[in-house]
């Protein structure tokens, strides 16, 4: 648990600065960029774990600026953010409603209740902790039986270690030191992990970049792929015991 927090207060360092939401500030640019792919890919699965009505409530763990928390809030779906960056925060509570809450927790130690909401997110956040099975838990513990967990992160694989450290960070799509391999997530650990917390594979699908188009803009554009050797989304609903 001690080495969740550890890794998790690097990320924070990282990512703990304004800007998010700022068109003109490099650091976030591919950030933005790629939720846009991630938000469509959520909302399409949403349909099936919620087709009468969206999620009432919802958790993002490791949250930062809200790029994701702020759009589902829009939306109606109350939502809680959880992070320990606390200017990322500052800049997500300037951009939500009242349907959003942002907190500055530990995501391996939520200060949120057992089984109280409807949808868990985990957006760019396994990648950034050593102890990701321990994050996987705390996500699977917030949700109700039924409700469902959303992830995406990196494939622990040599050509996501070409493309997401030596490519993006070299030609500074992203800010250098955002990510290290060796702590990249395999899609068969990520499901152990969910399996152990009752959590069972629903949805799953692979990005990969546009290289031309990510240089030309420089910044990471990304496309939904059957590949999931790059980096890649999978969604889970949590049995019902």
């Amino acid at each position: 648990m001690k080495k969740t927090v550890l890794a998790e207060s690097r990320a924070s360092a990282l990512f703990d600065r304004d800007g998010w939401w700022d068109e003109r500030c490099r650091a976030f640019a591919s950030l933005r960029s790629v939720n846009e792919t991630r938000l469509q890919i959520l909302r399409r699965w949403m349909t099936d774990w919620f087709p009468r009505e969206a999620p009432r409530n919802a958790v993002d763990f490791g949250c930062g600026g809200g790029f994701m928390s702020v759009p589902l809030a829009v939306h109606g779906t109350r939502v809680i953010g959880l992070d320990l960056a606390r200017t990322a925060l500052l800049d997500a509570r300037s951009h939500s409603s009242a349907s959003a809450c942002f907190v500055c927790a530990d995501m391996s130690q939520p200060a949120v209740a057992d089984g109280a909401f409807d949808l868990a997110l985990l957006c760019d956040v396994l990648e950034h902790v050593e102890d990701p099975a321990a994050v996987v838990g705390a996500a699977a513990r917030s949700l109700r039986p039924g409700g469902a967990l959303f992830v995406n992160t990196i494939n622990r694989t040599a050509i996501a270690s070409v493309l997401a450290v030596r490519v993006a960070e070299g030609l500074g799509l992203v800010p250098r030191g955002t990510h290290d391999a060796r702590m990249f997530v395999r899609p068969s650990e990520l499901e152990s992990a969910a399996r152990e917390h009752g959590l069972v594979a629903t949805h799953r699908c692979g990005e990969r970049p546009r290289l031309i188009a990510s240089l030309l803009q420089r910044r990471v554009r990304l496309v939904e792929s059957r590949s999931m050797a790059v980096s890649y989304c999978m969604g889970f609903v949590k049995e019902a015991r």
